[in-house]
């Protein structure tokens, strides 16, 4: 079985060639963009490969032609040019303060003033930017290159704290604005960022940038294939396989079901999370890589807003100009989760010219409910072990009168303001997000053709279908369930039905009491 190194938290393109790591061909791409002259702009999420793609561009047009050997970039180019390079990284940029800012952009400035000279006229970030820009074109005789990577990582960092994200906007707008004022100078700049800040001057001023972030043609040049896997990444999928005792084509399933799913463009193939992918090729083990790599406070604070039921927040339709810019988070939730990868896109309607957003996989939906029970709960701890290992034992077993207690059990100690309003659909949202949470089959407001089941719950041996009470009765729950024929579509499924009211008092915030039946009843 053939071994291959894995770049894991390798951002260097000149490193990874170097130590012969594999590397996914993207150059095929990358030439479209470096061929002639422009201003491109890319959001993608986190760890989706920015840094990795700015890295090999950097190389490009430093004339590394060694490091491109064998890629599809070097059946093009004859004559590798090189030309001063300005790389400005935020990547790991302290956040916190505007001093953070300043720090970062001096020790950019000062490294190139030492290459380039320095006019101690020029006093403010901008202006000593644009002057070492023009020095380096005076001197090498060639236009520069401006890659800026995270351009927007202290915007996205103080969503939740406008005054300060105010004052980097007014420190950023005048470095940013340099680059129109410096074009003369520029060969080629790209940006990149999670998301496209509207009320900043890059985009305002910089009429020739071009937006590729929802664009087809580069759908994929973050991001990894099905077909990429199979022309470069296979040893991974067979050792994985090899380590789990399970076949390469139920490797290739899991590997789908975790990490798959991501749609930046319409019509763009199935793209695996990079990160996740090499992180399990490298440890052989399926887990949760990238959502454990941080959560943003700024996602937290939009679960705590949301009202309604939660699974329809999580599968939403979107006019299309919206997924391209934010102004803020308070107001375009849906396409900054989109743009920070937390939803995907799933559909596009062009007669509407709407997008549908959803979950991409398994790994976000799982990060995604481990967020929300403690906000919909109110516990600041996750759930115990015992509690899903004993509620997960109940369900598969069959056993809905242990499972229901247990519910019971969890429910009865959240506090009242969380449930005060529309106590049915807290309940619903705790139920969808507990049963996504272990990992089973849920469907809310269940559509059949006599009406809508409030719960489908499905396991590899049973079915529960569930209909919920307010100031009702269990029995008449049941009643409903008979009425509606609320079983049949599942009557041919072959795994055993259970059929179970329940009523939810709104005094007590709980479930006052329950009735089972399974399909023989």
């Amino acid at each position: 079985m053939a071994e291959q190194k894995y770049p894991v938290g390798i951002e260097s393109f000149e490193k990874l060639r170097e130590y012969g790591m594999v590397y996914v061909d993207k150059t095929e791409l990358i030439y479209r963009l470096v061929e002639k002259p422009a201003y491109i702009f890319l959001s993608r999420p986190r760890r989706f490969g920015k840094s990795l793609l700015l890295s090999t561009i950097a190389a490009f047009f430093e004339g590394r032609s060694d490091l491109f050997k064998g890629l599809a970039i070097s059946r093009y180019v004859k004559d590798w040019v090189c030309h001063p390079i300005f790389h400005i990284n935020f990547v790991n940029a302290y956040t916190d303060s505007e001093e953070g800012l300043t720090a970062i952009l001096n020790a950019q400035i000062s490294h190139w003033e030492t290459l380039y000279g320095k006019n101690e006229s020029e006093l403010t970030p901008a202006q000593r930017f644009y002057g070492v820009i023009r020095r380096a074109v005076e001197q090498t005789g060639q236009r520069v290159v401006v890659l800026i990577d995270e351009y927007d990582k202290f915007l996205v960092a103080t969503l939740d704290n406008p005054d300060l994200n105010s004052k980097f906007r007014a420190m950023l707008k005048p470095l940013y604005a340099t680059l129109k004022a410096a074009d003369p100078y520029i060969r080629f700049a790209m940006i990149t960022g999670v998301t496209r800040f509207s009320q900043l001057s890059i985009f305002s001023d910089l009429n020739n940038l071009k937006d590729i972030s929802l664009n087809k043609d580069y759908g994929t040049i973050c991001g990894i294939s099905e077909t990429e896997i199979k022309n470069t990444l296979m040893p991974g999928v067979e050792a994985l396989a090899h380590t789990m005792n399970i076949t390469t084509q139920e490797a290739f399933l899991k590997l789908k079901e975790n990490y798959n799913g991501y749609h930046f463009t319409r019509n763009c193939p199935d793209l695996y999370n990079p990160f996740s992918l090499l992180n399990t090729f490298e440890d052989r083990e399926i887990s949760d890589y990238w959502f454990a790599s941080g959560t943003p406070a700024f996602l937290l604070k939009i679960l705590r807003r949301m009202q309604g039921d939660v699974k329809d927040f999580f599968n939403t339709v979107v006019k299309a100009y919206s997924l391209a810019e934010i102004s803020s988070y308070s107001t375009e939730p849906e396409s900054l989760l989109f743009q920070t990868g937390y939803l995907t896109i799933k559909e596009y309607n062009e007669k509407r010219d709407t997008y549908t957003l959803a979950i991409p996989n398994e790994e976000v939906e799982r990060g995604l409910m481990n967020g929300l029970l403690p906000i919909f709960a109110g516990k600041d701890r996750v759930v115990s072990e015992s509690f899903m290992f004993d509620f997960i034992s109940a369900v598969e077993k069959g056993d809905p009168e242990r499972f229901l207690r247990l519910l019971q059990s969890f429910l009865a100690d959240i506090p009242y303001d969380l449930s005060k309003n529309k106590p049915e659909i807290y309940f619903e949202n705790n139920l969808y997000i507990i049963f996504k949470l272990v990992g089973f089959e849920i469907e809310t407001e269940y559509r059949t053709s006599h009406g809508r089941i409030d719960i489908v719950v499905k396991t590899h041996d049973y079915i529960y279908v569930m209909e919920l009470k307010l100031k009702g009765t269990a029995k008449s729950a049941i009643e409903q369930i008979d009425k509606q024929d609320y079983l049949l579509p599942f009557i041919c499924d072959g795994r055993k039905l259970f059929k179970i009211g329940i009523n939810f008092s709104p005094r007590t915030r709980n479930i006052s009491r329950w009735i089972i039946a399974d399909s023989t009843e």
